[in-house]
Parts: structure tokens; sequence; C-alpha cells
């Protein structure tokens, strides 16, 4: 394993038994604690490079004060161009930035578009109360209201997910910081069974790639083997990188459910990255909410058995970095031009039959998208 690789790990394992101290915290200790560990790691492992996401963060608030009817597409337009000037860095002859930069601001930019077409959803759904002239009642993710900058700052610095996901939109980053009766929401066991095959899929990462090493390839004595010993090679290959993404994305989870991040009653039918489907009310006493189940649907980001054992790559693509395709789902397929059959398909058709975004241009946007649906951390 790199360097970088043990770090991602250190902060993974880390994260969990800091996911129990915030559990049962008040919402502003969570908002700011949260916030402030998120930042530290940020700051440790990028340094300087934590420029990158401050400015990418307060040019997405600018935009949503500035244009909240029409944010989503302003947001997705400046996140996208400053993720392609933050590629180009090194073409510029400016210092090229970390790994863990990458992984951060990759992260951000998914966030950061999802919180501008939350507050979008919102001012669109307050302008058609007044134009009835009646309130109606709490919509299903619906944000009580337009975050401010310092609300901002907190929910893009949080450390659950930071540089590893899985994603998680503000309206359930929100539901966090004001769960009802925390103390209620089960925790450990949920994570005992989230957790109990990472040994094994660690293990079998650390014999795959020792016997079979990636570096290989890169020799010129791997390419006098015969044709078909070099095409068997890439099985084990991409074997232990399969591996290597279940326990990342395990414990990364597990660091989730640790602090009861993404928990909602069962009845509420959550999804992976959007969160409830159903509305469900708040417990009322302790009793009523230690009552309900709970899952931790929303934060899913692999189904380990789906991916290896689906017997259709439309399914296995469903099963993978599950958070993200939601997340592509939402915001770029359906928001692109419902005639524009050519652009619908390029994004479309990619998720369903597991090709790469190959279709969807210009050529940067597509590499950026590619960077997108591929996992967001060693990424280097």
């Amino acid at each position: 394993m790199s360097p970088e690789e043990w770090t991602y790990l250190v902060v993974l394992l880390t994260s969990i038994p800091i996911g129990f101290l915030f559990k049962k915290a008040g919402p502003g200790l969570k908002r700011w604690g949260a916030a402030a560990v998120g930042l530290g790691l940020t700051l440790f492992t990028c340094g300087p490079h934590t420029l990158h996401s401050l400015i990418t963060i307060l040019g997405t608030w600018a935009l949503i004060q500035a244009q909240p009817c029409s944010c989503h597409a302003l947001a997705l337009a400046w996140t996208f161009s400053y993720l392609l000037f933050f590629r180009a860095l090194s073409l510029l002859g400016l210092p090229t930035p970390t790994p863990f930069t990458n992984a951060v601001q990759l992260l951000l930019t998914l966030k950061l578009v999802s919180l501008a077409s939350e507050v979008q959803d919102l001012h669109l759904a307050q302008r058609k109360e007044m134009a009835s002239g009646f309130s109606k009642g709490p919509s299903l993710g619906l944000l009580p209201d337009v975050p401010s900058l310092m609300e901002t700052l907190s929910y893009s610095y949080c450390y659950v997910g930071i540089m590893t996901g899985p994603f998680f939109r503000y309206r359930t980053y929100l539901d966090w910081l004001e769960q009802p009766f925390p103390g209620a929401v089960p925790s450990l066991r949920p994570l005992l069974r989230r957790a109990w095959p990472a040994p094994l899929f660690g293990l079998l990462f650390l014999l795959s790639s020792h016997l079979f090493p990636l570096e290989a390839v890169r020799e010129d004595a791997f390419y006098a083997r015969p044709l078909p010993a070099r095409l068997f090679y890439m099985v084990p290959v991409f074997f232990a990188f399969r591996m290597r993404f279940y326990v990342a994305w395990i414990a990364a989870e597990c660091g989730c459910i640790a602090a009861g991040f993404g928990a909602y009653p069962v009845a509420a039918k959550a999804r992976a990255g959007g969160g409830p489907t159903l509305q469900c009310p708040p417990p009322s006493s302790p009793e009523e909410a230690a009552s309900l189940e709970y899952d931790y649907e929303t934060i899913r980001n692999i189904d380990c058995y789906g991916t290896d054992f689906c017997v259709r790559v439309r399914a296995g693509m469903r099963y993978w970095n599950m958070t993200v395709q939601w997340w592509l789902a939402q915001y770029i397929y359906k928001s692109a031009p419902s005639r524009s059959y050519v652009f619908r398909s390029s994004v479309l058709n990619p998720m369903d039959s597991g090709q790469t975004f190959g279709n969807l241009g210009p050529a940067q946007l597509r590499r950026n998208l590619n960077e997108l649906a591929k996992p967001c951390f060693l990424n280097s």
C-alpha cells in the first residue's frame, strides 16, 4: 500500500470513534465540531491547496445569493469550470495539488451542486405558495430556509465523507443535526453488521495485490508473455481493485453509522444519496424513537454482493458507488433538456450499460463526469 492509501485508511478508521462522540451531541456541537474536524483534516492533508475548496464554496454561495431561482445551472457551470481550472494547474505552471485535494474537490463539487439545487427547489416552492395565496405543509426533502455562509461552510467541511464519500445532501446533513432523540438510534449493531466482511476483503486485497502486482504491467517483461496470459492478468488486478474499494467504502459507511448519520425509519424508504422517499413524522418521545426500526440506506455506497454476483451490467452499475449514481441521475440526467435525445442518452446509457461517459461532450465535461462516476478517492 502506498503512503496515501495508509493515510486514507487512518482517516477512515479514526472517523468511527469520532462518530460515536458526536452521535449524542447537540446540533451546535455537531455542526461546528464536525466542521472543525473536517477542516482540520483538509488542512493537514491538503495544506495551502485548501484554498481551492474555499474559493469553490464562496463562489457557489455567491451564486445562490444572487440568483436563487436559477442557481442549480449556475453552480453546475461554476463548479465544473473550476474543476477544469483545477485539473489544468500543472499545465499553467502552478503547484500541483495533492491527491487528497483532488478527493476533497470532487466530493465538494457533488455537495455544492446538490445544495444549489435544493435552494432552487425551495425558492420555486415559495414562489408557488405566494402565487396560490396559501401556505402548504412541509414538503418531503425541502429545506426550511436558505443556508447562510457559515452553514454552507459547515456542510462543506463536515468530516463525514469529506475525502471518501458517501455523498449526502444538505437535507440529510440537516436531519442529522436536528435528529430527535439520537440516543435511541442504533449504531453499534448496524456498524458490526456492515463491517464484518471488511477484514476478509482486506486480506483478499493484500493477497491478490501481492501475487499479481499492478506494477508488473509497466515492465517490458510483461509484454513478452503470451496474449492469453496478459488478458488473464486483468482478472486478479481488477479483483484487487474491487477489494480495496470495498474496504474503503465499508469503513466510510461505518463512520457514518457510528455517528447516526443518515439514519431514518425503515418506513421512510430511504434511497442511497437521496434520503427518504416517504413522509415519516418524527418521534415525539424517546420510547417512541426506540420502538422504531431504522436503516442507513441513505449513506449506503456499495452493495458488494450485488456488484460481484449480479447477472446484468446495468444492475452492477447501480450497486457500485450508489450515492454518486443517484447524484448523476438527479442533477445531470433529469436536468438535461427534455427533447435533447442525444444529450440525455449520453448520460443515461452509460449508467445503464456500465460504459464510461464517452459520449458526453465537450471533452473536459466528459472527463469531469468520468471522475465523478469513479470512486471519489484514491484517484491519484
